[in-house]
């Protein structure tokens, strides 16, 4: 197919239409453009993909799946169980254009687009496209409706409770800085798997490209066994905690963004409220910044440790039990962030830790009712060690165990 779009332009003294072909350095520049957005720049070998068949398709290279992995990883796919590997890989990577192109790229000049069945790249000029033009007019429609309804619930709602401070979440809605919910997930390793198939892995020493590339410093000969996975995982307490949080934000007219533990850095926490919720087996970065923050608390990668010595207290527990469906431990902590920021932190192994937690301390009145009888005081920032319990992740009950104010 040819990899040309063409554009009408009309002389205004003739009616005559002149075909002009879409100039290359375009079609660069808007492959340049997408693989700086962090959909593409956080994905190595998304970006090297989508590299390679931009430059194939430009080039006119009659692509197949063996031709591609010949020629980018150096492997022979031509069996049909390595050839379904590459059409996964081209599945995902068409997913992330798509994602690109309705949300931050949906203003773009320029679309890339790859069809299903299909590797070549094309290049169509976003004026032309009929299908934006069907989705924009979609978009206006949803977003009226949508608004409509939300003004709608509002005027239902009594906001009565909601008119005072709200006890541990109040700065983050007066702060005037944005808010970032964090999610523990665990980075993936595409390789040979137990049973000697091809699939994900996980290593828990491995968190992220970094700790990914360290290892293969360590271990050259692995270089041709594994590659790094184009999706992350993340268990149930994902979806579980961001509806519990974001119930009290939408209460209050507030938002957040949402991001991916192994593709976050310091710096992405360093200017913006962050709220973490996820395991502590993935060593993830707050970890650092719970045991920097606590005197007397520190979490490792599967125990928190408590230790008081004016009180002669030492206490050490396990975070990472065998069977998290009937109880397990989980860890609450509310701090203050650097550069005016706040923190809030949920840790946990296992779904029922986040679930009861999150839904607990987004409910104002087991806030003041139960926690603050609990600590026999309105604290705002904390740190608390809790004994979940629920039959089958129902009816789920907190006990706290150990407390400190920070």
């Amino acid at each position: 197919m040819n990899q040309f779009k063409w554009h009408f332009s009309k002389h205004h003294d003739t009616d005559t239409q002149i075909l002009k072909p879409m100039d290359q350095s375009k079609k660069l520049e808007a492959l340049r453009h997408l693989l700086e957005h962090k959909l593409f720049s956080r994905s190595p070998s998304t970006s090297m993909l989508l590299k390679y068949l931009v430059e194939a398709s430009l080039e006119k290279k009659d692509l197949k799946e063996n031709t591609i992995s010949m020629e980018l990883y150096g492997k022979d796919y031509a069996d049909e169980k390595s050839a379904a590997h590459m059409r996964v890989n081209i599945y995902h990577l068409r997913k992330k254009i798509e994602k690109y192109y309705s949300t931050d790229g949906e203003n773009d000049e320029i679309k890339l687009e790859i069809k299903k069945g299909q590797y070549q790249v094309e290049f169509i000029e976003r004026s032309n496209d009929p299908q934006l033009i069907i989705q924009r007019r979609r978009r206006k429609k949803r977003y009226f409706v949508l608004a409509a309804s939300i003004l709608l619930a509002i005027s239902l709602v009594s906001l009565s409770i909601y008119q005072k401070k709200i006890p541990v979440w109040q700065p983050f809605f007066s702060n005037n800085k944005p808010t970032t919910l964090f999610i523990g997930d665990f980075f993936g390793i595409m390789g040979t798997t137990v049973t000697g198939n091809t699939g994900w892995n996980r290593d828990y020493d491995i968190n992220n490209l970094q700790d990914y590339y360290n290892y293969l410093e360590r271990n050259p000969d692995k270089k041709e066994q594994m590659s790094p996975a184009n999706y992350p995982y993340v268990t149930g307490l994902a979806a579980i905690g961001t509806m519990n949080i974001s119930r009290i934000f939408h209460f209050n007219g507030n938002d957040f963004d949402i991001r991916f533990t192994s593709q976050t850095s310091i710096k992405d926490i360093s200017s913006v409220n962050s709220i973490y919720i996820g395991p502590v087996k993935n060593k993830n970065i707050f970890l650092a910044l719970f045991n920097d923050s606590n005197s007397k608390f520190k979490i490792d990668q599967y125990t928190i440790s408590y230790k008081d010595a004016a009180a002669e207290r030492d206490t050490l527990i396990n975070l990472s039990i065998e069977d998290g469906t009937k109880y397990e431990h989980a860890v609450v902590s509310r701090m203050k962030g650097p550069n005016g920021t706040e923190q809030f932190m949920f840790f946990s192994d296992h779904d029922i830790g986040v679930k009861a937690t999150t839904e607990k301390f987004t409910d104002i009145k087991w806030i003041e009712e139960v926690f603050f009888k609990m600590t026999e005081e309105n604290i705002e920032y904390f740190t608390a060690v809790f004994l979940v319990r629920g039959q089958e992740r129902t009816s789920l009950e907190l006990e706290l165990l150990l407390w400190e104010k920070l």
